[in-house]
């Protein structure tokens, strides 16, 4: 799972930037010029004007004042001007619930309370206090209503995030024949943008037009930010070109729109005619500019923009931080995104969240988890089901499964036990961790299970070599009339490879490609799946048939597959030409070379090994380490192949060495065409006694009590060598031996591994 971004708080601060508004400025409307628009029945429908209240407001939820029956039976004031001008000072000051309550009381008390001004701005207040119960009260029981009062409840609602409830009112305000004004569209515009609601946003742009309501720039700013949100881009552009009048918030709207949807550059390119133009950003142009130069992975432009937000005074700002963070994040500089953190005055649970999940995605899981026990320690931040699921996919990366228990009884204790998106976290980090059966019963104790839930428990019989279980889930799951999707596709035809279930997983492909059963169309993750498949099973023949008859292009995954399947079954001449195909579609990813030369090592070809190495060397490329972990009492330890820097390393080595011996003694040879490097047979057997595999799992022998598992991730393929040395281990230790590489478990047990040598 990618770590949470600040993007999705866009949403809820760019009210802020629309406070103290300019002048209004008048232009003609553009009726020629503007989108289709079209009649939604949403707008159409008539609806009761009782039930329009986002929260049914009750007693319970209403001081003692408003309660009581008969509290405003009042003669109606209509007058539009306030009779008493001090009560409307005293209500726009009050910024508490408490002393409004009590300025509302006397206004009670006063005979005044069905004074449509001033009902109207106690509505105002309560609403700008979150108190929309309160205020959808008064609203129901003003005798007469103008067209400012259902304005400004409309405005509440959308401001308090209650969207749908602001669309609703709109429609009976329409209905009760209250003609609205500009100000009415600028408040009922932003709930369409931010419910994506883009039908219904062209047809409250078409009665905008219909009703000839007057356009300004704040009606032209909010149709920007509607088309813009909804991914109309190219409408929303069209818009904005022809304002006569511009101000921050609409220059806002655009570049938003334009970082919000993965167009960066467009976005940059319109901040630097914002700055022609005299206009001085504000927090919202910078939160916009951190998002496109995350995007981009532009971390010149994103320091300029660090600059420029601390000359602004903007580096304690909440969001700001948060949005900076995770720019450094995305553009690789996770040590620059954690020293804004360390110096963030108020660490909420978004910024938690984000280091969490961003040094468990880089590899560093102790991190990650010391960084969750501080949030833990905290004790005021509100953990959500973000956070949660951030730490799930950290503990499932390190294989730590001591650490996941712990936070699944955090979840039962703050009530997330029911959430599915958690519960389908669990299954992954239980499934990562080899503890199939606790994924299975938290599977089975979901009370509801969506389709993301059953793709979890797919993939993690899959991934733990349950093939044949993997695929009756899948059958399950489609009896239940629960319809697979891609995602339910790919994991169970990964299960099929690595299982060896070659027929039924081509049964299940063609299923989906003849459309037999499935409204799926086969992407290029499936080819990779089926290629991966015959391929595993050595039937390359039929793999690259499929490969050049694949009506997709081909791309690195689906050449991969194939690419890994040349290396198992040392076929070198289909693997030099499927390397080409490679190094043309990514000539950047060192993997492949590093596999090619493996294969010429395996071979014997040494000169090949030394061209292929030079030539990664001189692009600058490195291979990825590869090492080995284990969580022992909570703490995790990392172990690299000839790694001396452990603090036990000299306990290590000697319990290593003995058990070599041991097992050599009951008939292990090690394989020594695993060592891909030209030096003499004693120096490829102490490599091969030192790769981290074996290092961990001698660790692990030392450090646990007998009988127990010794559970190892290892983030890279296990070498052939290490899985036969491993099956020795578990017979003479007695032990089993758990280890998780980059596709599989692999469960050793008595000599013998799960894998059945198909992997």
């Amino acid at each position: 799972m990618e770590g949470p971004s600040p993007k999705h708080k866009l949403v809820e601060i760019k009210k802020r930037s629309k406070s103290n508004p300019e002048k209004e400025h008048s232009s003609k409307s553009r009726g020629g010029e503007e989108p289709m628009v079209q009649t939604s029945k949403f707008l159409s429908r008539r609806l009761p004007l009782s039930t329009s209240t986002p929260t049914n407001p009750t007693s319970k939820f209403l001081p003692p004042f408003l309660s009581q029956t008969g509290t405003q039976t009042q003669t109606p004031s209509s007058s539009p001007l306030p009779p008493t001008p001090s009560f409307a000072s005293i209500l726009q000051q009050i910024k508490h619930q408490r002393p409004l309550q009590q300025a509302h009381a006397l206004l009670i008390t006063s005979a005044l309370a069905n004074n449509v001004f001033l009902s109207n701005r106690l509505i105002n207040s309560y609403s700008s206090l979150g108190l929309l119960p309160i205020a959808h009260h008064i609203f129901h029981q003003m005798p007469l209503k103008n067209v400012v009062s259902w304005t400004i409840l409309i405005s509440g609602l959308s401001k308090n995030g209650l969207f749908t409830e602001a669309l609703e009112v709109f429609c009976q305000m329409k209905d009760s024949g209250v003609a609205p004004n500009a100000v009415t569209f600028v408040s009922v515009l932003p709930a369409c943008a931010h419910l994506g609601m883009i039908r219904i946003g062209k047809s409250i742009h078409g009665l905008l037009i219909r009703w000839g309501i007057e356009i300004n720039v704040y009606v032209e700013t909010s149709l920007v930010d509607l088309y813009a949100k909804c991914g109309s881009l190219g409408v929303a552009r069209r818009l904005f070109d022809q304002m006569s009048e511009r101000n921050v918030v609409s220059w806002n709207a655009i570049i938003s729109g334009y970082s919000e949807n993965g167009l960066g550059e467009e976005a940059l390119n319109l901040y630097k005619r914002m700055q022609s133009n005299g206009f001085v950003p504000d927090f919202v142009t910078i939160m916009s500019l951190l998002l496109a130069c995350s995007g981009l992975g532009r971390l010149q432009i994103g320091k300029m923009v660090h600059g420029f937000m601390i000359k602004c005074a903007f580096e304690n700002d909440e969001l700001v931080v948060t949005a900076l963070m995770d720019m450094y994040v995305k553009c690789e500089c996770i040590e620059d995104g954690y020293q804004v953190f360390c110096m963030k005055l108020v660490k909420d649970v978004v910024a938690w969240t984000l280091m969490i999940s961003s040094f468990s995605e880089v590899g560093y899981g102790n991190k990650a988890m010391e960084l969750f026990h501080e949030m833990i320690a905290e004790g005021d931040v509100k953990l959500d089901s973000v956070s949660l699921i951030a730490v799930l996919s950290s503990c499932a990366r390190l294989g730590a499964l001591q650490q996941g228990r712990r936070v699944h009884g955090l979840t039962k204790k703050i009530g997330f036990e029911d959430d599915v998106f958690v519960g389908s976290a669990l299954i992954d980090m239980y499934a990562n961790c080899g503890s199939l059966e606790n994924a299975r019963s938290v599977f089975d104790g979901m009370a509801q299970k969506d389709v993301v839930c059953w793709n979890a428990m797919i993939a993690a019989n899959g991934m733990n070599g349950c093939g044949a279980d993997a695929v009756g889930l899948f059958f399950q799951m489609k009896d239940l009339g629960l319809n697979p999707d891609a995602a339910t596709y790919v994991s169970v035809l990964c299960a099929c490879s690595h299982a060896g279930l070659v027929d039924q997983g081509i049964c299940i492909f063609y299923s989906m490609v003849d459309e037999l059963d499935s409204d799926v169309i086969p992407n290029l993750q499936h080819y990779a799946c089926v290629v991966d498949l015959l391929g595993r099973a050595g039937r390359l023949n039929d793999a690259c048939s499929l490969l050049n008859s694949m009506p997709l292009q081909p791309d690195t995954g689906v050449y991969g597959a194939l690419l890994g399947a040349c290396r198992n079954h040392e076929n070198i001449n289909l693997g030099l030409e499927i390397s080409e195909k490679l190094f043309e579609l990514d000539p950047q990813d060192a993997g492949y070379y590093v596999l090619l030369a493996n294969m010429y090592a395996v071979a014997g070809n040494w000169e090949g090994v030394k061209t292929t190495r030079v030539f990664l060397r001189s692009k600058g490329l490195k291979k990825a380490p590869g090492f080995s972990s284990i969580e022992i009492d909570r703490e995790v330890y990392a172990f690299m192949a000839g790694d001396r820097d452990h603090p036990q390393y000299d306990d290590i080595d000697k319990f290593l060495k003995a058990l070599i011996t041991k097992i050599e003694a009951a008939g292990y040879v090690p394989d020594t065409k695993f060592v891909f490097q030209d030096v003499a047979d004693d120096v490829k057997r102490d490599l091969l006694y030192h790769h981290s595999e074996k290092l961990a799992i001698a660790f692990g022998l030392l450090r646990t009590q007998p009988g127990m598992a010794v559970r190892i991730t290892k983030n890279l393929r296990m070498c052939n060598d290490c899985h036969t040395a491993s099956k020795f281990i578990s017979s003479a230790a007695g032990r089993e031996i758990v280890i998780k590489d980059a596709n599989r478990f692999h469960y050793f047990r008595d000599g013998v591994c799960s894998c059945k040598d198909y992997w």
